[in-house]
Parts: C-alpha cells; structure tokens; sequence
C-alpha cells in the first residue's frame, strides 16, 4: 500500500514537488523505525542473559548492570518513537502549508466550470490526508517490513519454528488481500452514495423557503432518507468485514504465539533446541512480533481506505487542472475587445461527443463601444460572458484585448480593469465597504465616484453603521434591489476599462434602471467598453452594436436598429400568406 501511493503521489506535479520535499523527513521516520524494531528485541536478550549468566552465576552484579542497560535501552526506544511522531506531524504540517493554495486555486477553477462540484468533499478528503500522515495508521504501515527481522530471528532459533512462523504470515497476508477485494467495492459504493447524498441536501437546502411554502418538505425528506439509508447500509457492511477480518487476525497472532511455543518445547525435548529451554519462549515472543505489524494495519484498514479514496480525489483534481502559467505583465487595457472563431464544449460522462455551449462566435468592438446581446433563456448568453471576462477557458477560438489572449494576461494585473457582474449577484460576508472596493484597500476617491455614479449616497447614509455595515453571506438580510446595485458598484469601482454585465437590471425598479442608464452613458463616454447582456431598450438606446444569440450560436450581429429591422423583415415575411 505505501509504495502503491508513492506511485500515485508522483503521477500529479504538483503532489510530486511536495513529495520530493517531505520524504527526507520520511527518510528519518524509516530509519529510526529500524532502530526502535531492534530494540524491541532487548526484551529476548534481557531474558537470554538473564537465563545464561545470572541464574548460573547468581551474580546480582551481573543481573544490576543486564537490567540497567536494558532500562536505558527502553528509554532509547521510547524517546526515537516520540521523534518519530514528530517528524511525522512535522511532516503532516507542511504537507498542509504547500498544497492549501494550490488546492484552493484548483477547486475555485473547478467550481468555475462546474457549479455543483463537491468542493466541501475535496477540503474534507484533503483534511481526511494530512491527519492520515501523521497518525499510527501510517506507522504501521511503515514497520510492516520490519516483520521481516523477526521471522529472520526465529528462523536462526530453529528452521521449523521459522516455517510455522512463515505459515502463518501468509495466511495472514492472504486474509489481507480477501479483506481487501471484499471491503473495496462496498466502501467505493457507499462514498459514492454519500456524496451524491450530501449534493442532494446542499441543493434542496438553498431553496428551503420554497419547499415549505408549498408543504415540499416530506416527499423531498424521504428521498434524502433513502439515498442516506443506501450510505449507512453499505458502510454498515463493510465495517462488519473488517471488524471480523481484524478478529480473526488477533485470533490467528494468539494462537500461532502459543503453537510456537508448543513446538518449540517439543524440539527442546527432543534435543533439537541446541541453544536451550529459553529459546522456545524468545521464539514465541519473536514470532508475535512478526505478525503484530499486520494486525495492526488490518486493524487500521478503514484508515487506509479512507486516505486512499481521498487522495484519487484529489489526485484526480491536480491531474485534471490546466497548469497554471505567469502571465506577461502587460500595460493596462485600452478597452478593444476580438472575438475569434470562439467554441466552448464539455465533456459529458459517457458520451463520445462533448455537449457544445458555444459555437463560431466573432466580432471586434473598438474601445468605447457598448454592445448589447440578446437571445432567448439557453443561448449561451450567460457562458459567452464568462468566456469574455476569462472564467473559462474556450475549447477553441480566443478572446482578445488589445491583440492579446485573456490568458495571456497577469490577472492580478488585469483585474482592476475588469469590471463583471454576474447573472446571480454574489456578495461576500464582511463589510459593505469591502464588496464595494473588491475586498482591497479602499481608494477613497474612486469609492467616492462610484457611489455618487450609481446614486447610493442617500441609501448608504440610512444603514445602521454606513460603509461599515456588516452584510451577511450572499447579501443577507439585503433586498435583491439593493444586491444588484452593490454588485453594479463592485464592477464599476476604479472605472474598468472592459465591463461584462449579465441582466444589471434584474431586481432594479423603473428610477433605478435609468441611473443605471446614465451611468453606463458617462462611463462610455469615459472610454469603458461595455458587453451587456439585457432586453432594456433603454440600454439599445446607447448601444453601438447588438449581438443575438441562439442555441449557442450567433445568428445576427450589428448596428441595433438595422438588427431589429432584419427581426422585423423575417416576421413581416413569415406573416404573408
């Protein structure tokens, strides 16, 4: 098992980068594991010198100085085993500080193209790791070798004491291996089936009001009963597996210690045992010894299977993430927005063939422009958004500013000059203050030029303690009215130079949406380029261009008015009889 997940730990760059700093502290827990395994003998020698010279010199002397030596060896092991545990934690502790940001980084990406993945699965399979690499689960599995120096001893006490040993190390190693292929399956099964229990619950609990305003509740309840009942069933019967594994693997220990022992005494009497009587109670301690590291790792087997699972996981999601490059520091964005032969497709789990989102979308828009995109629900407006602002990554195509590849960009370089509202508006839990300036250090004048753009000046004034209101996750206890207009400020703040906004009028009343009209104006005028997705006439009036989307495909583009023309022309002829 370890050196299958040292082989699986160097198929990701990014776990193999940290593998290659941690396994010098490895290196030190392996090798002070060998000297506490020899010193575990010290119990057979004491018993040994003990039997030769005290007993027939009866020399208290010689039995002080054996018992002394034997303590201090004690204290030895003891004290490497405390070093050995350290090293671990230590271990553990900076498997934690290298791969946090990383994982961050790579489940924030994946939450971006895939809004239901588990991402409180991954955090709690990558926590599930780094308490599995500083617990006695590990270190079992590390000592299991050492089994071997024992069955080597016992084979040096007696041949035949060494292949009864031997016996029963395999048998041992075979109701591993059985254990194995029967608990595998059942515990895939049941964390597949927990997962997809808890993603049911995290979907059903966002819409509670909804389920009980209209008496959803019961039917929704016994679904999730049933879904868990299907977890707790298959959990149940792999915990019953390994439990009566573990037990017949402490039965099989218990018994070979007293069948060495029997056998043994039986070559002492035959006269086989020519190193004496006490041979036969050291081989049976030695022959404990042997199988002890497999109990153990037999006893911690759901440990393993749990790390296991989740280090594929997260293998999986390194695996799977495109390599994050430095961008090129660049000057800021002039605003010029080109879009070249731009597609997007994802994956489907068992299909040949990807479901396509975006198809052959074109156009430029100069500097200053506005460009308004319209299209019925499901046309892809919503995703060619994300595209444009660089939140996924085309299957082919590009989007460019200034000549230059979104990703080609440094983002932390280029964020400032982006501005992006999404369809669903996300505030953050802290300050008003913070959602405001993009959770950064507040530049007083364009906090300022936003607020008094945007007209929040009056409403800001009637919170309880102003900018520094605190506002809970997701804008709570905010109107959707006031949420919008926060996200349109938090686009707005620092006059971005490209500005990417998804239905702004969605939750604004009639006054609201013509200041927002204005705001777009004065900030054209200013030289930001604008990408709206909306219907509003009000925004077509200031409009340079209009794009309509359809089943992910763009099927006009142009000036507004000669757009609606061609509209109305292909009615007009549809209407003739």
């Amino acid at each position: 098992m370890f050196e299958s997940l040292l082989s699986m730990l160097s198929q990701s760059e990014s776990i193999k980068q940290v593998m290659s700093e941690l396994w010098p502290a490895w290196h030190k827990v392996w090798m002070f594991g060998v000297v506490t395994h020899l010193l575990i003998l010290v119990p057979s020698w004491y018993m040994l010198e003990v039997y030769d010279r005290v007993i027939n010199s009866r020399n208290a002397s010689t039995l002080l100085m054996l018992t002394l030596l034997a303590v201090f060896a004690y204290l030895v092991m003891e004290a490497m085993e405390w070093q050995r545990r350290l090293l671990l934690q230590a271990n553990a502790h900076r498997f934690e500080q290298l791969l946090q940001e990383r994982l961050f980084d790579r489940v924030f990406a994946a939450r971006l193209s895939m809004p239901d993945f588990p991402a409180p699965q991954v955090f709690s399979d990558f926590s599930t790791l780094k308490s599995t690499l500083h617990s006695s689960a590990l270190l079992s599995l590390l000592d299991a070798p050492f089994c071997l120096i024992f069955l080597g001893a016992v084979f040096w006490i007696h041949p035949a004491l060494g292949v009864l040993t031997l016996v029963g190390l395999l048998i041992q190693l075979a109701l591993t291996v059985q254990n194995q292929a029967r608990v595998t399956p059942l515990m895939k099964l049941a964390n597949e089936q927990a997962m997809e229990s808890q993603r049911y619950f995290a979907s059903i609990s966002r819409h509670g009001d909804v389920m009980h305003a209209m008496q959803m509740l019961a039917p929704v309840e016994q679904r999730w009963l049933q879904s868990q009942h299907g977890f707790l069933w298959q959990q149940t019967k792999a915990s019953e597996l390994a439990g009566r594994s573990a037990a017949v693997s402490r039965w099989l220990q218990t018994m070979q210690t007293s069948l060495i022992l029997g056998l043994g005494c039986y070559l002492f009497i035959n006269g086989e045992l020519v190193q004496g009587g006490a041979m036969m109670i050291v081989a049976s301690i030695l022959a404990g010894r042997v199988l002890a590291p497999l109990v153990q790792c037999v006893g911690h087997w759901k440990t393993y299977e749990q790390a296991w699972t989740a280090f594929r996981r997260i293998d999986s999601l390194f695996a799977g993430a495109v390599k994050k490059t430095d961008g090129l520091v660049l000057p800021p964005p002039t605003g010029e927005v080109r879009v070249e032969q731009l597609a997007y497709a994802i994956p489907q789990a068992g299909k040949t063939q990807s479901e396509v989102f975006i198809r052959q979308v074109q156009f430029t828009l100069p500097a200053g422009h506005v460009l308004v995109v319209a299209g019925a629900s499901a046309s892809g407006k919503t995703t060619l958004a994300k595209l444009l602002v660089g939140l996924l990554v085309p299957s082919s195509g590009r989007v460019r500013y200034d000549g230059v590849d979104v990703y080609g960009w440094d983002k932390v370089k280029l964020g400032p000059h982006i501005g992006y509202l999404a369809q669903e508006v996300d505030l953050f839990d802290g300050k008003l203050i913070d959602n405001l300036c993009r959770f950064k250090t507040p530049d007083s004048q364009a906090l300022a030029e936003v607020i008094d753009l945007l007209g929040l000046a009056d409403w800001i004034q009637q919170l309880p303690d102003g900018l520094e209101t605190r506002i809970g996750q997701g804008g709570i206890p905010l109107s959707g009215g006031e949420r919008q207009l926060i996200g349109l400020a938090r686009a707005f703040y620092g006059k971005p130079r490209i500005v990417v906004l998804d239905e702004p009028n969605a939750n604004l009343d009639t006054g609201t949406e013509r200041t927002l009209q204005l705001a777009i104006a004065r900030l054209k005028q200013q030289g930001t380029t604008f990408i709206i997705i909306s219907h509003l006439q009000h925004v077509l009036a200031i409009a340079d261009a209009m794009l309509v989307m359809r089943q992910g495909q763009m099927i006009r583009y142009g000036k507004p008015a000669e757009v609606l023309a061609s509209f109305q022309q292909e009615a007009g002829k549809v209407a003739r009889p």
